[in-house]
Formats: structure tokens, C-alpha cells, sequence
């Protein structure tokens, strides 16, 4: 019989202290109608770049720029401290005739610390921005394949005690969200190996609920780097969009450069068998019978897919359905 000791706590939990909090709320409100991350994300993301110090910094996912302000805000008084935030959009995904990132363009003083890339998928920029990054934040497409590309691409370029932090880890959960399919993240948060840290969760604080905060994080360790087995095989779940063939081909390329060939293999048959499934039932990621939503949800929930891949689909000003 294993020995389990009830006593251990296998996590760290993260509480903001009223100093830490300070700083964030130096924002004020305004910024917040920008934001897509709930008050208690936004205190968890300011307290790690604030305990951690981190000089170098990484965003893959910006959309308007609401959590890319928080985290210039956090580094603002670090010397040498620089956020690069990247984008596969030019423009807002759910706000199409914006910029992505414009809501940064309200904070100019906080600008001088950001460089942004848009238009295409972190693998076209991280050799610019280069290595011995400190913290990254991962908040794209939150569906298969989407965010275990992002981190395969992303851990070459970090330093062996990075901070990887997830947004929306329990999306599936949310009481309005019948796009079931959003889980990536929370199978992340399981299969990378490191130090889970998660936000001291008080009941209904985000709308989820006690113990189902929505924001994660993982200290990277020797361990993160060795086993990656896990992140590969998570792959083979079925995808809920399938990448155009200018994204799977650049990413191809760059597991050439830093993985084992026999995971560079192992993605190919992951790709051909998610082509056949494509083939077999094209439409069945984006309906009701995956989903369970109506017609009308499923063709929102299908241009956003489309456009984080690259896609350009006409939407709505204002309209997001994240």
C-alpha cells in the first residue's frame, strides 16, 4: 500500500498582500472595461511579477490589452524590466476595428517597458526576442491545439525557474460557458511538471466557485524541461480547430530545432490522424453535439477559432465571445 501523507500540501497557495494590492489598484477602474481576467486574476498575475521581479517577460495572447497593462504596471518600478507581448492578430479579435493591444495606448507611460509582435505565432518572433525569459503569461484560444503549441514553443526560451502562468484553466466550469471544449489549460496545468501555484480562492469571487479558481501557475524546475512526454501525448486528444497549414508547417520546424526527433515524429501522425478526423467530420468541433449550444452561439464560438488562427472573419464592433 503506498503511503500517502495527508498532511502535504503538493501546491503553493498564492494570497496578495494590501501592498501588493495597492499597486495594482494604482490603475484605477477605467482600464477594467478592457480586461478580460476577473479581479482575483488580476491580483494573482500582479503578486507573482511582483514577488518574483522578473526582467524579461512574455505574453503570447494580448487581445485588447487589458492584462498586459497589469503586468507593465507590476514591472514599472524593476530596472531593465521588458514585456513582450505577442499576438497572432493584428487587429482585436473580438473587437475587429482595433488594434490589438490598443487599450496600452491609454497608458503611455507604461509603454516605454513593451514591445509587440502581431500577425503571426510566437515561433515567427522568439529568436528576436530571445532567451532567459523570467515569466510568461499563456492566454490564446483555450481549445485543442492551441496553448500546448504556445508552451512548446515558448520553454526553449526560459530560464530553468520560470513562472508559466495559465489563463482561464477553468473556463469549462463557468455557469454561462456551454463551450465545454475550453479545457486546454487545465490539462496543462496537470501535465507540466513544476510547482503548481493557484490564487487563495474565496467562494464565488470569480463566479466559479470555491476551489475552481481560473488562473494558474507553474514554477519550472530541471523537471519541466525533461519530461515532456505528457505535453506531446495531450496533443493526440482530439483538436477542436485544425491550424492552417502555414502555422502546422512553422511549427514542425521549430520542434525540429529543440525537440527530440522522435517527438518531431510523433506530432506528424498527431496531425495526420487530426486531419482524418477533420476530413471524417468537418463541422462536428463547432456543433451542438460537442457543445450543446445553439446555432447561433456555435458560429460566434467558430469565427473566434478562425480568427486566432489567422483567419480574418468580419465580427461585430464590440462583439467577443470569449
Amino acid at each position: 500500500m503506498a503511503l500517502i501523507d495527508k498532511n502535504n500540501l503538493d501546491v503553493r497557495i498564492i494570497e496578495p498582500t494590501e501592498q501588493e494590492l495597492s499597486v495594482l489598484n494604482s490603475l484605477g477602474d477605467e482600464f477594467k472595461i478592457y480586461s478580460e481576467m476577473s479581479e482575483q486574476d488580476r491580483a494573482f498575475l500582479n503578486t507573482l511579477i511582483l514577488r518574483k521581479k522578473p526582467k524579461k517577460l512574455l505574453e503570447i495572447g494580448v487581445s485588447k490589452g487589458g492584462s498586459s497593462i497589469v503586468m507593465l504596471n507590476a514591472i514599472k518600478d524593476i530596472p531593465d524590466a521588458h514585456l513582450y507581448s505577442i499576438d497572432i492578430n493584428e487587429n482585436c479579435y473580438c473587437i475587429s476595428d482595433k488594434k490589438t493591444g490598443f487599450a496600452v495606448d491609454d497608458f503611455p507611460e507604461l509603454k516605454k517597458k513593451w514591445t509587440l509582435y502581431t500577425g503571426g505565432i510566437a515561433a515567427n518572433f522568439l529568436d528576436e526576442i530571445g532567451g532567459d525569459i523570467d515569466l510568461c503569461l499563456i492566454d490564446t484560444v483555450h481549445s485543442l491545439p492551441g496553448e500546448i503549441f504556445d508552451v512548446l514553443m515558448a520553454l526553449p526560451y526560459l530560464k530553468k525557474d520560470a513562472i508559466i502562468i495559465f489563463h482561464d484553466t477553468n473556463l469549462q466550469l463557468r455557469k454561462d460557458n456551454l463551450l465545454i471544449a475550453q479545457f486546454v489549460n487545465n490539462l496543462l496545468m496537470s501535465s507540466i511538471s513544476g510547482t503548481k501555484l493557484i490564487p487563495e480562492c474565496r467562494l464565488n469571487i470569480n463566479g466559479f466557485g470555491k476551489f475552481f479558481n481560473n488562473i494558474g501557475a507553474i514554477q519550472t524546475d530541471t523537471s519541466t524541461f525533461i519530461k515532456l512526454y505528457e505535453l506531446f501525448n495531450i496533443l493526440a486528444v482530439k483538436w477542436n480547430y485544425l491550424p492552417n497549414n502555414y502555422i502546422i508547417t512553422t511549427f514542425k520546424n521549430f520542434l525540429k530545432k529543440f525537440y527530440n526527433e522522435y517527438y518531431v515524429d510523433y506530432f506528424e501522425a498527431i496531425v495526420e490522424r487530426q486531419r482524418l478526423y477533420f476530413i471524417q467530420a468537418p463541422q462536428m468541433p463547432l456543433r451542438k453535439k460537442i457543445f450543446s449550444v445553439s446555432e447561433e452561439k456555435g458560429k460566434e464560438y467558430k469565427h473566434k477559432v478562425l480568427r486566432l488562427c489567422g483567419v480574418k472573419i468580419k465580427m461585430k464592433v464590440g462583439q467577443c465571445v470569449k
